[in-house]
């Protein structure tokens, strides 16, 4: 700089310097603005799990209260597209129970998986009526496992191979290996509902272990 100013080469590295800082610091604002909305989505599928396992859980849990009939089976009950009787699948389960509080009867809950018209994957909770009720979204898996009392691992293909109860042609008939349950697995897998392309996040898959109290005073 001098008496008349500055040169323009002065002005042109000035202007180059400032366009550095300044695409510098736009960098650093969006790399943090994607940092923070990956995070937020961690935070939103981890909220889901949580969903998913409290709500399974309040209904495994109370499987058999006040009632002798299999109180877990894996397969739909109820009015709407149930299975066909002596039916097992991995990826359902139907608990039955009666409320301690409650003068109304048994409570019927079936939770599997379905994909809405969007395509958009729940999982949903069937009261065995009219309601099926989608509780969680993005849920790409859903499984279930069964335990006996000594802790073994009961085969799908138990549940449907018979003896019948009460009898082979019984339209509510139901395999005698249901009574063997004592403790149910549950996984279910998540996936995010937001695709970050500069850093995916993988899907979640979460597992808990509950031992219905009633089905263990058997």
């Amino acid at each position: 700089m001098n008496a008349r100013g500055f040169s323009l080469i002065e002005l042109v590295v000035t202007m180059a310097i400032t366009l550095v800082i300044t695409s510098g610091m736009f960098s650093f604002i969006h790399s943090a603005r994607r940092v923070f909305e990956v995070d937020l989505e961690h935070t939103d599928i981890q909220q889901r799990a949580r969903v998913a396992t409290d709500t399974l859980f309040r209904d495994l849990v109370m499987a058999g209260a006040g009632l002798q009939s299999p109180a877990l089976a894996p397969f739909r009950r109820g009015s709407i597209n149930p299975d066909m009787p002596g039916s097992a699948f991995p990826d359902r389960v139907s608990v039955l129970y009666v409320p301690p509080d409650s003068a109304a009867g048994p409570i019927t809950a079936t939770y599997g998986r379905r994909v809405d018209a969007a395509g958009v994957p729940h999982l949903t909770r069937y009261d065995g009526a009219a309601s099926e009720m989608p509780l969680v979204d993005q849920v790409v898996g859903v499984r279930f496992e069964y335990f006996d009392a000594d802790g073994q691992l009961i085969v799908m293909g138990r549940f449907a191979d018979g003896p019948w109860i009460p009898d082979a042609v019984s339209a509510d008939r139901f395999d005698a290996d249901l009574r063997a349950i004592r403790r149910v697995r549950a996984y279910v897998r998540l996936r995010p509902a937001r695709v970050f392309a500069a850093a995916p996040l993988a899907d979640l898959e979460v597992a808990i272990d509950v031992s219905p109290r009633n089905l263990n005073l058997q």
